[in-house]
C-alpha cells in the first residue's frame, strides 16, 4: 500500500520533473552536457548586443548603466517571482503584487528613521509584517473567493493593492507628519565606480541578497515537503484535495512568500532609490506593477528562471532608455509591444490555463424592470415619475446652491460618470476588463484641445472629432483582443495607460498633438456661452443624460441584446449567425467613443492639458467605480463614480481615498454582487413587495426574491491535514487518524 508521499509523489510525477527542470535545470539537456554550451552561446549574443547597442545609442552603453539596470532588474525580480508564484499555485494574476510588502516596508523604515532602530533589527521585523499581511490578505480575504472564478479574484487584488496602498502612505503622515529627517540606507560603507555610475553599499546588499534569495527559493521548492506539495498542487489542484494535500494552507504558505518577497523587493530599493515619500517604496506603483507583469507575461506565468531573466533584461533596456533619451516613455512603448506579443505567442498556453472569460461574473445582474402586475397602478407609475422628476430638478439646481469649487468637482463627477457607462458597455455587457480607459480619455483631450487651440474649432466640432479618435484608437486595440481576454487584456490596458502618461501625452514626443497652450471656453457656435462654472456644468449634465439615453438605447437595440448574449455564450451566438467578431469591435469602438467625449470636456474644465492628469492610477480608478457601483446597471455606474470621487473630496487627504475605494470593492464582491446599484433596486423591490402585500397581489419575481440562498455558500471541500504529518510521517498520521 502506498504511503501518503508516495501517493503525492504520484499525482505530481508528470509535472514536478518539469518543474524541477524549470527551476534548477535538471532536465535532459543539463545531463547532456549541452546547458554550458547554452549559456556560453547567451553570454556572447549578450555581449555582441551590448557592443551594438553601444555603437548604435547616440550616448552609448556605459558598462555601469548596464551593471546599474541589472541591479535594478535583480531586485524587481522578486516582485515578478511573487507574481508567477501565486499565478503558479492559484491561477490568479495578483495586481497586489508591488504593494503587497510596501506597509511591512514603511514600517521598518519608520522604526529605523524615527526610533534609531538597528538596521538589521527594523528589516527583520518589516519581513515579518510583510508575512503576517500576506498570511492575513490569503486567509481573512482570499478565501472567501474560494469558490469564485479567478477573475473576480483578480479584482480583489486590485482593491487589495488600494487598500495596502492608501495604508502605506497613511503610515509616514501619522506617524511623522510627513516629514522624515533621516535617511535610510545600508550600514556598509563601501563603494566602487563603473563609469557614469558610483556604486555603493547599497547597490552591494542587494547584489548579495537577491541571489541568495533565488537559491533558497530553490531549494525551498526542491527540497522541502512544502514546496514539493505547492509544485504538485500548482499542476492540478483538485486532484491534490483530493489525496488530501491541503490545498488551502499551501495557499497561505504562497502568499506568505508574496508578502516577504515584496517587501524585501521595497526595502532593498528604498536605500538605492531614495526615501523621500511612499513613491520611493511603491516605484510609482502601476510603472512598477507594469515592469514586473510584463516579465511574468514573457515567462508564460509559470518559468520563475525566465522571470527573473526577462526582469533583469528589463532593468537594463529600463536604465539604458533613461540614460538615452532621459524620460521612461519610449521604455514604456516597448513594455507595450513586448506583451502584446509575447500574449499573443503564448495566447493558446494560457488561455488553458485561467478562466478568461467574463460571462460568469456574479458582478453582472440585469436590472429588472417594475413588474408588469404591479406597473398598472397608478400609484407605481406616478411614484416612478415623480422620483425621476425629482433627480432631474435636484442634477439642475445643483449650482445654484453650491460655491464654484464645488460646482467644478460635480462637473468633474459628471464627466467621470460618461466614463463609467463607456466601461459599462465593454466590461458589463462584452465582457473585456480595460484598466486603461484613460488613455482613450486622453485621446479625447489632447485632439480636442490641439484643434480648439492651435486651429480654433468650434468647441461642440472639436469634441465631436475627438470622440471620434478616441473610438478609432479603441477599436484599433480590439482588433487583438480578439485573441487576448479577460484578466490578460487587463495587463495589455494597463500597459496602454502607463504608455500613454509617459508617452503618448508628453509634449516633447508629440508636440502637434498634445496641446500646450490653454484652452478657453469660447461660446459654443459662436452663441451659447459656456464661461462660468455653472454654464459649463449644464453643459455636463446635458452630455451625461445624452450618453445615459444612448446607452440605454443601445442595450435594448438588438446590437445590445446580441452583445450580452455574444458575452453569455458566444457559441450558441454565432450558431445563430451573429457575428460575434463584429460585436466586440463594436462595443470598443463605442466604449471608446463616450470615454474621448468625456476627455475632451475634461479638457474644457480644466482649460490646460496635463498628462499627470491622465495617469494610470485613475485607469484603476475607473475600473472599480463601475465595480462598486455594479456592472448590471447605468444607475449603479454613475453612483460607483459618485462614490469614488466622492470620497476623495469628503475624506481627508492622503491614502483615506485609497482605502475607501479597495473597502468599496472587497465589500462589493463579497456582499453586494451587484454594486451600489443592486441596493439601489433592492430597496425598490422591496417598497414594491411591500405594496404588492397592502393590495394583495401576487407578483411572483418579487416573492422568488426571498427564497433562502444559504446553501449556495456551504463549504464541501473535504478536511486538509497539516503537510508535514501528511508528508513526512505518514505511518504517525494513519495511526493517531485510527485511534480518532
Amino acid at each position: 500500500m502506498l504511503s501518503r508521499r508516495d501517493r503525492i509523489a504520484l499525482a505530481g510525477r508528470n509535472t514536478v520533473d518539469a518543474v524541477r527542470e524549470r527551476l534548477v535545470g535538471t532536465g535532459d539537456d543539463d545531463r547532456g552536457g549541452r546547458s554550458p554550451l547554452r549559456i556560453g552561446l547567451w553570454i556572447v549574443i549578450a555581449v555582441a548586443a551590448w557592443g551594438l547597442l553601444d555603437l548604435v545609442l547616440p550616448h552609448g552603453a556605459p558598462l555601469g548603466i548596464i551593471v546599474q539596470g541589472a541591479v535594478l532588474g535583480a531586485v524587481n525580480a522578486l516582485v515578478a517571482l511573487a507574481i508567477v508564484l501565486v499565478y503558479r499555485a492559484n491561477r490568479v494574476i495578483n495586481f497586489a503584487a508591488a504593494d503587497m510588502g510596501a506597509v511591512a516596508a514603511v514600517l521598518a523604515i519608520e522604526l529605523h528613521i524615527k526610533t534609531g532602530m538597528n538596521y538589521f533589527l527594523s528589516i527583520l521585523i518589516g519581513l515579518v509584517a510583510a508575512a503576517v499581511i500576506g498570511a492575513g490578505v490569503e486567509y481573512f480575504i482570499l478565501r472567501r473567493f474560494a469558490r469564485a472564478p479567478r477573475l473576480i479574484v483578480a479584482v480583489a487584488t486590485i482593491g487589495i493593492a488600494q487598500i495596502l496602498n492608501g495604508a502605506s502612505i497613511l503610515i509616514p503622515i501619522k506617524w511623522t507628519s510627513g516629514k522624515n529627517s533621516g535617511t535610510f540606507t545600508t550600514p556598509f560603507n563601501i563603494h566602487f565606480t563603473i563609469w557614469p555610475v558610483r556604486f555603493d553599499g547599497n547597490y552591494v546588499v542587494a547584489l548579495i541578497v537577491v541571489p541568495i534569495v533565488l537559491l533558497a527559493l530553490v531549494w525551498f521548492f526542491r527540497y522541502t515537503s512544502y514546496g514539493v506539495a505547492i509544485r504538485a498542487a500548482a499542476d492540478n489542484g483538485d486532484r491534490a484535495m483530493l489525496l488530501g494535500v491541503p490545498v488551502r494552507r499551501l495557499s497561505t504558505v504562497v502568499w506568505t512568500m508574496t508578502g516577504v518577497l515584496s517587501a524585501l523587493a521595497a526595502l532593498l530599493r528604498v536605500p538605492i532609490l531614495g526615501f523621500a515619500s511612499f513613491s520611493s517604496v511603491s516605484s510609482s506603483g502601476p510603472e512598477l506593477l507594469l515592469f514586473t507583469l510584463t516579465a511574468a507575461v514573457i515567462a508564460g506565468m509559470t518559468s520563475m528562471p525566465t522571470a527573473v531573466i526577462a526582469t533583469v533584461l528589463l532593468g537594463v533596456a529600463d536604465q539604458l532608455g533613461a540614460w538615452t533619451f532621459r524620460n521612461a516613455g519610449p521604455v514604456d512603448l516597448m513594455l507595450l509591444v513586448i506583451i502584446l506579443a509575447a500574449l499573443l505567442i503564448r495566447r493558446d498556453r494560457l488561455s488553458r490555463a485561467v478562466e478568461t472569460g467574463i460571462s460568469t461574473w456574479q458582478l453582472i445582474k440585469p436590472v429588472r424592470p417594475v413588474p408588469p402586475e404591479l406597473n398598472r397602478f397608478w400609484q407605481v407609475r406616478v411614484s416612478s415619475s415623480v422620483l425621476r422628476l425629482a433627480i432631474i430638478a435636484f442634477a439642475l439646481t445643483l449650482p445654484l446652491w453650491m460655491s464654484p469649487a464645488h460646482t467644478q468637482l460635480a462637473t468633474a463627477v459628471l464627466i467621470y460618470a460618461i466614463v463609467a457607462a463607456s466601461l459599462l458597455v465593454l466590461t458589463g455587457w462584452a465582457g473585456h476588463i480595460s484598466l486603461g480607459h484613460i488613455a482613450f480619455m486622453g485621446i479625447g483631450a489632447a485632439t480636442a484641445g490641439i484643434l480648439v487651440t492651435n486651429h480654433r474649432v468650434d468647441m461642440l466640432l472639436a469634441l465631436a472629432i475627438g470622440a471620434g479618435v478616441a473610438g478609432i484608437a479603441a477599436l484599433i486595440l480590439g482588433v487583438p483582443a480578439l485573441r487576448i481576454s479577460g484578466p490578460f487584456l487587463a495587463v495589455v490596458t494597463l500597459a496602454l495607460a502607463v504608455t500613454g502618461q509617459n508617452y503618448f501625452f508628453v509634449q516633447k514626443y508629440f508636440p502637434w498633438f498634445v496641446p500646450e497652450n490653454q484652452m478657453s471656453r469660447l461660446p459654443v457656435f459662436g452663441r451659447i456661452a459656456i464661461g462660468t462654472d455653472a454654464q459649463f456644468y449644464v453643459v455636463c449634465l446635458i452630455a451625461l443624460a445624452v450618453a445615459l439615453v444612448g446607452v440605454r438605447s443601445l442595450r435594448n437595440a438588438h446590437g445590445g441584446r446580441a452583445m450580452v448574449a455574444a458575452n453569455d455564450n458566444p457559441l450558441a451566438t454565432r450558431s445563430f449567425a451573429i457575428n460575434t467578431t463584429r460585436l466586440n469591435l463594436m462595443a470598443f469602438a463605442i466604449s471608446g467613443v463616450l470615454a474621448g467625449l468625456a476627455g475632451g470636456l475634461f479638457m474644457v474644465l480644466e482649460q490646460t492639458f496635463s498628462a499627470g492628469s491622465f495617469s494610470a492610477q485613475q485607469g484603476f480608478n475607473f475600473f472599480l467605480m463601475v465595480v462598486i457601483g455594479g456592472l448590471g446597471s447605468l444607475p449603479g455606474a454613475v453612483l460607483g463614480a459618485v462614490y469614488v470621487y466622492g470620497v476623495q473630496y469628503l475624506l481627508p487627504s492622503g491614502g483615506w481615498a485609497f482605502l475607501a475605494t479597495g473597502a468599496g470593492v472587497l465589500v462589493v464582491l463579497m456582499f453586494f454582487p451587484g454594486g451600489i446599484g443592486e441596493l439601489v433596486y433592492r430597496g425598490r423591490d422591496f417598497l414594491l413587495r411591500k405594496f404588492a402585500e397592502r393590495k394583495g397581489v401576487i407578483v411572483p419575481s418579487l416573492v422568488a426574491d426571498v427564497a433562502d440562498a444559504s446553501l449556495a455558500g456551504e463549504d464541501d471541500t473535504p478536511p486538509e491535514m497539516p503537510v508535514p504529518e501528511l508528508l513526512n510521517k505518514p505511518r504517525k498520521r494513519a495511526k493517531a487518524g485510527a485511534g480518532s
